[in-house]
């Protein structure tokens, strides 16, 4: 039998710019995950620690991190550990990462897999290896695999290491290293060991191919990650033995905090916050906002959650909150800036044509919630966090919404621009020679009226914004740059004597 540990997707030396400088919480957090997995591989007595891929975030982290991680590997010096180059850190020559100094030099235990070959892990135990030379690529790299294979003999024990996403359709980027579902049959393997995906994946190829996610969580999103895999296989042909071994050093957790119900959100709060406060240190926390509240609530929602979160090293504040204006704000602004006024009834008649959501009337500027955004609404006291997810890792902040323009907008099939006669619905061609008497623009159509199609476009080709890339979240987001700037014009300047 043969007994290994399969890991990948560790990306050492990530920078988490996102969360400022507890950033270096999380890329500590990296190193004490990969020591507690070596400390697993002796426990459960491995033959060898793969990685498949993805070791380092990258091609430019410093030697002192290569000293660090080499450190590591040294301390188990009968440990086989066999490191494959991946997408983020490729083998691209000379310039890459595995041609430094501290790698080239690296322990007698550690072998990486620079080049497609073949290595003897043990009598009657191969590992066929397909690196990464490039970050992108439409070519299936386990192609490689079934060639590594066909001179060996029969009955040894044949393992692949690879990287890439499986072809899993509509799951997949056709340049993103697709891997056939049935690479490890058509090869012949026992067991085909993947990385790329940052979630745990198994079932694939009669449980031959398996993808064992980022053993360290590295956003919300990522609620099946945090293992490694421990593999069992008795002997050729038979299916392996697969098991999961936790080994995260953070908890990525989500609390939503609803303003429909202010009293009962804030109790529930308070309690997760003090079920979660005995591991305030090992906890990634985000708050989502969620509801309709005055500026004046959400300001003092945002006070109190300063206060309650504090045990926490690392929290985030995610608005997904709609801006509601009393009647009589909303009447205050239209007195006081109109145009704003204006603007602001515009961005309603557009959502609606966009999405399909009406906005909440003449009595609030109410933008839908935002689908868990990944770059959320941060202050100087909370700090923005990484695209995406809720589950589990270490403590997060909020900072102010970054400005947002049309003109940041994805780029789609952008709407062509459209002439101002076709914004008129009876404006037809004319069959006549003579062209037709020229006529003063219409009237812009009141703020409750929805906007058609052709006004739609006509509003967004300056722009050059996409039609389909406007979601609620977007607007969401413009309506409170645009009320955050009113606030900071209005405000009284305490700097001047």
């Amino acid at each position: 039998m043969y007994r290994f540990i399969h890991s990948a997707d560790w990306q050492l030396g990530a920078r988490f710019s996102q969360f400022g400088r507890h950033g270096t919480l999380l890329r500590q957090a990296r190193l004490e995950t990969l020591q507690r997995t070596l400390a697993l591989a002796r426990e459960h007595h491995a033959d060898a620690l793969l990685i498949a891929g993805d070791l380092f975030e990258d091609n430019q982290v410093d030697n002192t991190l290569l000293t660090t991680v080499t450190d590591l590997f040294h301390a188990h010096p009968d440990l086989p550990i066999c490191i494959l180059p991946g997408n983020h850190d490729p083998h691209t020559g000379p310039d890459s990462i595995w041609q430094r100094r501290p790698l080239l030099d690296a322990p007698a235990n550690i072998r990486i897999l620079r080049e497609a070959g073949v290595t003897t892990l043990a009598d009657g135990v191969c590992l066929l290896a397909s690196p990464l030379h490039q970050k992108r690529s439409t070519t299936d790299p386990s192609l490689k695999l079934a060639e590594l294979a066909a001179p060996l003999p029969p009955g040894a024990i044949k393992i692949g290491i690879t990287h890439g996403a499986p072809a899993i359709e509509s799951k997949h980027q056709p340049d993103d290293f697709p891997i056939a579902l049935n690479a490890a049959t058509r090869a012949g393997l026992d067991y085909l060991a993947l990385g790329h995906w940052h979630n745990w994946l198994e079932g694939l190829d009669e449980n031959r191919i398996l993808m064992p996610g980022t053993p360290e969580p590295d956003r919300f999103a990522n609620d099946a990650s945090g293992n490694v895999a421990l593999v069992e296989i008795t002997a050729r042909g038979h299916p392996p033995r697969i098991r999961p071994l936790p080994v995260a050093t953070l908890a990525w957790r989500t609390l939503d905090h609803d303003l429909l119900a202010p009293g009962a959100a804030r109790a529930a709060t308070t309690a997760a916050l003090a079920a979660l406060a005995p591991d305030a240190a090992r906890t990634v926390l985000r708050i989502r906002l969620h509801g309709a509240a005055s500026p004046a609530t959400l300001a003092e929602t945002r006070a109190w959650l300063e206060t309650a979160l504090a045990p926490f090293p690392i929290t985030q504040i995610a608005d997904d909150t709609r801006i509601a204006l009393t009647p009589a704000e909303l009447g205050d602004l239209q007195t006081r800036h109109p145009i704003l006024a204006q603007v602001l009834a515009d961005i309603d008649r557009l959502e609606t044509l966009a999405t399909g959501a009406t906005p909440a009337a003449a009595v609030a500027v109410t933008p839908p919630a935002a689908p868990e955004p990944d770059t959320p609404d941060v202050n100087e006291n909370t700090l923005p966090l990484p695209a995406t997810t809720p589950l589990v890792a270490t403590p997060l902040v909020a900072t102010p919404l970054a400005t947002t323009s049309l003109a940041d907008t994805p780029p789609a099939a952008t709407l062509p621009a459209t002439p101002s006669s076709a914004i008129a619905p009876s404006a037809t061609p004319s069959l006549s020679a003579t062209p037709p008497a020229a006529t003063p623009p219409a009237a812009p159509p009141p703020a409750d009226t929805p906007l058609t199609l052709a006004e739609a476009q006509a509003l967004l080709a300056p722009s050059r914004a996409d039609l389909a890339q406007l979601t609620p979240a977007f607007f969401a987001q413009l309506r409170q740059t645009l009320l955050q700037t009113l606030q900071e014009e209005t405000a009284p300047d305490n700097t001047r004597p």
